[in-house]
């Protein structure tokens, strides 16, 4: 059986092992995830929190009904502290005040399930058994599940950008540009593939994408009234989430590298030593920020004027996207979806592809085994092995994807951008 394997794989065409080594890590890691957890259900007796690696299930679904509530005050709703979403989105989920929760909740994951699924399947380069292959991809997710348990409307954002990508490696610009505007209006981060416009020198598409997106905030703007609230809101979230140790808990921000030694050192991590760790997350935020804003630049500068592929630009782009802000909770891995199937689906061998095959599918996989089977204590609601091990593999992950840059290239890229056509 093992020498038929073997046989089979040696036959794959290079897009083809990549897929097979990647749907193998997933399923392996699938596997011995819920292998460890039954074996935690069997000794512990009990299901959170040393069993499971997904969030507390006694707030199961809670990111979807703490937004629907919201909506509870219609075009009002930043009248109040509350969403830390734009408000062109809150705009657009406000017909959720009028319609049954749950069968909203049901038709959005079914959505998210089948476009995933779908993206899985079309994306993914031709095998023998494709289906299996789509099925592992899917089923074998950890992002998915988490954002299942979770609720978020994140998924939304997810079937925006996934559509944004498709639209534009087809060529259909425009249709790509009203739709990044429009996941821009949803959260802030997606702005990072503005730069894929400046890469291919389709400056009017851009202007065309930034237009449309200062219409849509003004639009969302004007309507709900947000004034200072919405500031209030987003300083609100900063403090809970960005500072407070709250952020670390299933997040996979390269911020994380530097919080999470300091709250491991204070006092056992008890709330009444989270002042010292608050404090700390304050000072160290705006020096982060410069260091995040100066490796974005270099990421930048490599996508415009070194790289020539697109799978390569939409993986590095979107990794800056759910890497490199003060939070990042799991659930943001889903818009590694995309990026990986491209990478898969790429002609020919390419560079590293084994370890960049390995590196990705740990993001895939359930990593959080630290908080939620051997570390009995009071950290388990705060860290989990995934707060430091997922940044680390992002790390690793830019450094092998931009090994290549140097000044030389550099210089000779922006030359051969300026050139006239």
């Amino acid at each position: 059986m093992y020498q038929a394997v073997i046989s089979l794989y040696k036959k794959f065409t290079p897009a083809q092992k990549r897929t097979a080594l990647f749907c193998g890590v997933l399923l392996l890691g699938m596997l011995s995830a819920l292998v460890l957890m039954g074996i935690n259900l069997l000794l512990a007796k009990a299901y959170f929190p040393h069993v499971t690696f997904l969030f507390d299930p006694r707030f199961h679904l809670s990111d979807f009904y703490d937004v629907a509530s919201f909506t509870k005050l219609g075009l009002d709703v930043y009248n109040q502290p509350g969403p830390n979403y734009f408000p062109f989105f809150m705009v657009l989920l406000l017909p959720l005040k009028y319609v049954n929760w749950q069968l909203a909740l049901w038709c959005m994951e079914a959505l998210f399930v089948g476009f995933y699924a779908l993206l899985a399947y079309r994306f993914m380069p031709p095998m023998p058994f494709k289906p299996v292959w789509a099925g592992i991809f899917t089923l074998c997710s950890y992002p998915l599940w988490f954002t299942l348990d979770r609720g978020n409307v994140e998924m939304l954002l997810f079937i925006v950008c996934g559509l944004f990508i498709w639209a534009y490696q087809e060529g259909r610009l425009k249709t790509a540009g009203l739709l990044l505007a429009l996941a821009i209006n949803m959260k802030l981060y997606p702005a990072v593939f503005l730069v894929l416009f400046a890469a291919d020198k389709k400056h009017k598409e851009l202007f065309y994408t930034l237009t449309l997106t200062v219409l849509f905030f003004a639009v969302g703007y004007y309507l709900t009234g947000a004034g200072e609230q919405l500031q209030n809101n987003l300083e609100m979230f900063a403090f809970y989430h960005q500072q407070r140790p709250f952020g670390l808990q299933f997040s996979h921000s390269l911020m994380n590298l530097m919080r999470v030694p300091v709250f491991i050192s204070l006092d056992g991590g008890l709330p009444q030593t989270w002042g010292p760790f608050t404090y700390f997350s304050a000072q160290a935020a705006f020096g982060y920020m410069l260091f995040m804003f100066a490796l974005f630049s270099v990421i930048c500068l490599y996508v415009v004027f070194i790289n020539k592929a697109f799978w390569k630009a939409v993986l590095l782009l979107t990794l800056a996207e759910v890497g490199f802000p003060f939070v990042s909770s799991d659930y943001t891995l889903i818009h590694l979806v995309l990026p990986a199937l491209l990478f898969l689906n790429a002609g020919g061998k390419q560079p590293a592809q084994n370890t960049l095959c390995v590196l990705l599918a740990l993001l895939f996989i359930p990593i959080n085994w630290w908080a939620h089977t051997y570390y009995m204590s009071h950290y388990a609601m705060i860290l989990n092995a995934g707060s430091v091990l997922r940044p680390l593999v992002i790390i690793l992950l830019l450094a092998v994807l931009m090994r290549d840059f140097n000044y030389a290239r550099l210089k000779e890229g922006i030359k051969t951008y300026i050139r006239p056509k």
